[in-house]
């Protein structure tokens, strides 16, 4: 009897220590799956749920674009939108989105406007018309006047355009530049010299020019007394009747001295 009690007192000690043995393992699995899941598995699964702040790659050609998000994570969607801009040359980025500095997870693709540049510029006709509305038509072509000759004409009345620099309805750059020629009206029987003195220098160049003739020289002279570039004289003299395209030397104010000191009087 008592050996049969040893029996089973033996039975119990090995079955509840096969029990603790395996409440420890159990807890030690337990706690080594909660630290690997903790310490490891966590913050991998965080940085791949991470959001990254987006560049500003608007102003870059669209490699430069792409090069740049590459470098950091992100991807230029193949869907690119164009668009005319008169300021930026073709293939600038103008726009994105996201917008910069929104932030996005790694691998997110950023849709990008780019610039098709300025459409070709249709040159207008500008013959017939009065300078004003000549330089009117220039602005709204987005062309610029480059500067405005005078010439006599049978064919045009004085005052309006007669001619003009690029041809009618042929296609240019936006930006670019041409002149025109003014009628002054017919071939005069006799040239008379203009007065111009008291004009200013601009004024007098214009007037001179109107008229046929040309400036061969402008001398300056300290004077206090008019505004600077004011016309002080003029050789030859106006109401002298001279050839075609004669040329005119102007004497004009100047608030300083200047270096060498001429004056049409002298001559």
């Amino acid at each position: 009897m008592k050996i049969y009690n040893n029996n089973i007192i033996g039975f119990f000690k090995t079955y509840y220590f096969s029990i603790i043995i395996s409440f420890i393992i159990f807890i030690s699995l337990m706690v080594t799956g909660f630290l690997i899941f903790d310490k490891v598995l966590m913050p991998e699964y965080a940085r791949t749920d991470q959001e990254f702040s987006v560049p500003d790659i608007t102003g870059y050609t669209v490699g430069q674009g792409r090069n740049i998000l590459k470098s950091l994570g992100f991807n230029v969607s193949d869907e690119i939108t164009e668009k005319i801009d008169y300021e930026r040359p073709a293939g600038i980025i103008l726009e994105q989105y996201p917008k910069p500095g929104a932030k996005c997870k790694k691998d997110r693709k950023i849709y990008v406007t780019v610039s098709k540049g300025a459409l070709p510029v249709k040159v207008p006709d500008l013959i017939g018309l009065s300078p004003q509305d000549a330089k009117y038509r220039i602005s709204e072509s987005k062309l610029v006047l480059d500067s405005i000759l005078y010439e006599f004409s049978d064919d045009f009345p004085e005052g309006v355009v007669m001619g003009q620099s690029l041809v009618v309805k042929d296609s240019v750059g936006i930006g670019d530049s041409l002149f025109i020629v003014i009628s002054v009206g017919k071939h005069p029987s006799e040239y008379i010299i203009p007065d111009v003195k008291g004009e200013i220098l601009n004024k007098a160049a214009e007037t001179i020019n109107r008229n046929g003739f040309k400036i061969s020289e402008v001398v300056y002279m300290k004077n206090e007394d008019y505004l600077p570039n004011t016309v002080l004289d003029q050789k030859p003299k106006a109401g002298e009747i001279v050839y075609k395209g004669a040329e005119i030397r102007l004497l004009v104010s100047s608030l300083t001295e200047p270096a060498e000191q001429d004056s049409l009087e002298k001559e």
